[in-house]
Order: structure tokens, then sequence, then C-alpha cells
């Protein structure tokens, strides 16, 4: 009785050791495989940086000047080429016009810090009354609560995520855009006056 005993114990131990050892190879799949996502995702993070906007760069789409503002966006391409736009609205066109099977990466700015954010982890407000360079009235923040935050003080506004942004409706602000280029128009009539009274 006392051998049947000590083979039941001996037995025991030995069927809690084995199911310790089971759970602790789990544990480090588990563990493994966590660590494996983690760095899939940071390799994706960090396969396409954006790059810096310079003083001479313009727009692939406009044309116009591309400012170091929190409206600045740009793509970049698989080669590693950078495309840079003004307006979020610019980027959109030349997805359209050019598809978008080149594109690595695309990159927005927060809207408070600048930061650069790509277009799939950030939030976006529209609303046609949005001032943005070539008036499509869409800006983009890395928090929703800031752009919730910025609707309840400007009172207007719309609330996109990425899916939606990419079924949105893009469209200038026609007025926006002629009160820009009066005032574009008004400056460059002044200087001309200026330059024309020097010269008397």
């Amino acid at each position: 009785m006392k051998k049947f005993n000590f083979l039941f114990i001996v037995l025991a131990i030995f069927t809690i050791v084995l199911a310790a050892c089971g759970n602790e190879t789990t544990n480090d799949a588990t563990n493994n495989s966590e660590d494996s996502n983690t760095d899939t995702q940071e390799t994706e993070e960090l396969a396409y940086e954006p790059e810096e906007i310079h003083d001479t760069d313009v727009c692939d789409v406009c044309a116009m000047a591309v400012p170091n503002n929190e409206h600045a966006t740009q793509i970049i391409l698989t080669n590693d080429k950078a495309l840079k736009f003004d307006d979020i609205g610019c980027l959109h066109k030349w997805k359209e016009e050019n598809g978008t099977d080149d594109i690595g990466a695309e990159f927005v700015r927060d809207f408070n810090t600048e930061e650069w954010l790509q277009i799939k982890n950030s939030t976006f407000v529209y609303d046609e009354e949005i001032e943005t360079p070539m008036a499509y009235g869409v800006i983009s923040f890395k928090e929703k609560a800031d752009a919730e935050a910025f609707i309840e003080e400007e009172e207007k506004g719309e609330i996109l995520d990425a899916e939606a942004l990419a079924n949105h409706q893009w469209k200038m602000n026609k007025e926006m855009m002629d009160h820009g280029e009066h005032e574009d128009h008004e400056e460059h009539d002044d200087h001309e006056d200026h330059d024309e009274h020097t010269e008397d």
C-alpha cells in the first residue's frame, strides 16, 4: 500500500511538471508571436519616412509652393521618391490620376503640432469653410479627441476616418479660392504701386 501511494505521488508530480512545461512552451510561443507582430508593425512604420519640406518644393499637382506648415502632405513611392503637395486635396487628385500601385506610404501633418502622420492612422475634419491652401477644406489630426475639440471650438466640421476620407467627395470651395486669389492680386497691385512710386 505504501508502495502504491509512493508511485501515485511520483506520478502526480510528474504530471504537474509536464503541465508546467507545456504552459511555458505555450507562453513562449505567444510571446514570440506578439514580438513578431510588433516587429512587423515597426518595420512597416519605418519602411518609408517622410521628407522635410524645403523652400524650393512645389506641389506635384497644382505647381504652387508647398509651405512648411500643417497643410503639407506627401506620398513616398515604392522607389523612395517623395511627391509633395500643398493641400491634401491635391494628394487625392494625384492618386485619382495615377493610381495607388506605386505608393509606399502617404503622410499628412497634425493640424496642431505639424507632426508627420500616416494617413491610415489619422483622423480628419472636413468643412467647406475650413481654409486650406487649395480650398478643399480637409485638415488632419493625430488624435480623434483633438479633431472633436476643433469642431467644438470652431462650431463647424465633421469627423472623417481614413476609410471615410477615401470615399470623400473632393471639391474646391470656389468662393474660398476666389477670396484667396483676390487677396493675392491686391498684394501684387500694392507691390507694383510701391515700385512705381519708388521709380518716380
